[in-house]
């Protein structure tokens, strides 16, 4: 056995030429099989051998490859199999250097195990040149002769770039390979992609604005039966079984009532990923634990799942009889189509929900349309069959007075006072309500409303009520709002009222109003210093007929903070109330500084006590 020596002579001019054909070849060839014909070709005919492997390392470099060979019989001492199996190849490999056997039994005393292990005759003479890429092994060339044969510095260098050109070859050859696998898996992928789209956009197409369930999934149903040539069904859950709703053509009438009556699919393994809220695709379905037997006539199966409030309530099926696995076409058609309903039938479902809020919500409007009607009528019933007998009361009372004239004692005039103070107060509860009930009925009129003008306004028209009180105002910089200013001025009024009302006893009487911005609402308080309340029946204070000071302390009629209460409301907003006996009570209201939106109570921040 000898090494390749280090000496560098330049061959003859007709390995040259074998050269320079065989890279003339090679820039022509893209593939391993012609690569591999054109090494193994030239090898044999410049040399004379009688035969020609390339061999490639594959499996993480554990395994050899025949790539192909050329002159060889059907035996060969050349085979697939593990590169440990074979010394020689690893310690071409392992050496980076090529071996060479120029004598008869030289091969056989190096590696005695060769000829054992495959049942074939080694060569007399045998080359072995190993093939390197980017420092990584990738097989070796072998040239076996039927003659001794010895390799002189020319042919050994003739080998070299023989190996180093299969190498380079090879190379090239494999990542066109797989260029063009990408190449082909792009194509498919956009195939299936534009299956897909088109699949989806012609469901789309379909169903419109479709809101009907039944028509969306017979629409799904049609589309996939037509497109992909399967059997579909759609099944609904009813309790414990899912249940065949809709279904295309079916091959066995058997199974479709078996369907129709329905199964468990809750505790299948196919429903196990469809928890997973993703398409199942079951290829070789007959192979597998069938739920029912009759299914066994399909060779694939696969369910897209549908959920209401987490859970699965509906599946899409398609089978096929005549393919056992799915293409990836018909999965990509399969789930645009799938998702495409889904958001059908979530269309459908936020409609007939919308349809349902909309009918209730006409209900109720025709409720209140109603119970207004009453309204009006109880307040037409108020001013003239209610004012009618105290208006008479009060009239006779008079009357009475005159007939009596210096004939009425104290007693009796005392008895007269007791009944027309009950007279007044009837006829002020009767006007308070009649405010009230107008007051609810009266359509809004929003505009800006600057509440430092109107709180203003109120003072001013306060005044001469107080010229015989000493009050404390403190009035803080009111924001404008948007509301109603007829309304809000009469809130503002009944606050301010209602807190110089209760403090008839104090000198001086404190009035304190202010604003604090909420964010998206303005809140707007009236404080004062006067009797408070009990805070464990702040919640009446805005009932109507409620109060928590008698007649003889406070008088008053019970309505006011009740329209206050509703005014505010109605623009969106809430009032408040904080008290405590003797220590003064707060009382204020909320209003959304956009439309309203579902208001909130923000609390006067304590640094403004």
């Amino acid at each position: 056995m000898t090494s390749e020596p280090g000496t560098d002579l330049g061959p003859p001019s007709s390995l040259m030429e074998y050269v320079q054909g065989v890279t003339e070849a090679l820039a022509a060839s893209w593939t391993q099989r012609a690569v591999v014909e054109i090494i193994l070709s030239a090898g044999r005919q410049a040399l004379g051998a009688v035969s020609g492997t390339v061999l490639l390392v594959e499996g993480a470099g554990r395994q050899l490859s025949v790539a192909g060979r050329h002159g060889h019989g059907d035996r060969s001492v050349w085979q697939d199999g593990p590169v440990d199996g074979y010394p020689l190849i690893s310690d071409v490999l392992r050496g980076r250097e090529a071996l060479y056997f120029e004598h008869p039994g030289a091969l056989q005393a190096a590696y005695p195990d060769l000829e054992h292990r495959t049942g074939a005759h080694a060569a007399v003479a045998t080359a072995a040149l190993p093939m390197f890429l980017d420092g990584r092994p990738l097989g070796t060339v072998v040239l076996d002769f039927t003659e001794p044969h010895p390799f002189p510095p020319a042919e050994r260098r003739f080998l070299t770039i023989l190996a180093a050109q299969c190498a380079v070859a090879l190379g090239r050859a494999e990542a066109v390979r797989k260029l063009e696998a990408r190449v082909e898996d792009r194509t498919r992928q956009l195939e299936e992609e534009r299956s897909a789209l088109e699949a989806f956009t012609r469901f789309t197409e379909l169903v419109g604005t479709e809101t009907h369930v039944e028509t969306l999934v017979r629409q799904a149903i049609t589309l996939l039966h037509e497109t992909c040539d399967v059997d579909v069904a759609y099944f609904e859950r009813e309790g414990e079984l899912f249940k065949a709703t809709a279904w295309s053509h079916w091959v066995d009438v058997a199974l479709l009532a078996q369907l129709q009556r329905g199964f468990p699919l809750q505790h299948s393994e196919i429903a196990q990923v469809l928890r997973r809220h993703t398409a199942a695709f079951v290829d070789r379905w007959n192979e597998t634990p069938l739920l029912i037997e009759q299914t066994g006539i399909f060779h694939a199966v696969a369910g897209y799942p549908y959920f209401v409030e987490g859970e699965l309530q509906g599946v899409l099926m398609m089978a096929s009889t005549t393919t056992a696995t799915w293409a990836e076409r018909e999965k990509g058609i399969f789930r645009a189509v799938g998702r495409s309903l889904d958001l059908a039938l979530g269309r459908a479902q936020q409609t007939t929900a919308l349809r349902e809020q909309r009918d209730a919500l006409d209900a109720r409007t025709q409720e209140l349309s109603v119970a207004n009607a009453e309204l009006e009528a109880f307040s037409y019933s108020v001013s003239h069959d209610l004012r009618t007998p105290v208006r008479h009361m009060l009239g006779f009372l008079h009357l009475a007075r005159e007939a009596l004239g210096s004939h009425l004692d104290d007693r009796s005039a005392r008895y007269l006072d007791v009944v027309g103070q009950a007279g007044m107060q009837m006829n002020a509860l009767i006007d308070a309500m009649l405010h009230l009930s107008q007051a609810a009925q009266r359509p809004l009129q929003p505009q800006t409303v600057d509440l430092g003008d109107v709180m203003a306004q109120i003072q001013t028209t306060l005044l001469p009520d107080l010229l015989t009180r000493r009050v404390q105002w403190e009035v803080a910089p009111l924001p404008a709002v948007h509301g109603d200013r007829d309304a809000l001025k009469q809130v503002l009024t009944e606050l301010t009222e209602n807190a110089l009302k209760y403090t008839q006893t104090r000198d001086p009487a404190v009035i304190r109003v202010w604003a604090e911005d909420g964010g998206d609402r303005w809140g707007v308080y009236v404080r004062d210093n006067g009797l408070g309340f009990d805070p464990r029946y702040h919640n009446r204070l805005f009932s109507m007929f409620q109060r928590l000071h008698t007649a003889d302390e406070v008088k008053g009629t019970g309505v006011g903070l009740a329209s206050v209460r509703r005014l505010i409301l109605k623009h969106g907003g809430q009032v408040y109330a904080e008290g405590r006996v003797g220590e003064g009570a707060t009382f204020g209201f909320t209003l959304p500084k956009s439309r309203p939106a579902g208001p909130s109570v923000p609390r006067p921040r304590d640094q403004q006590a």
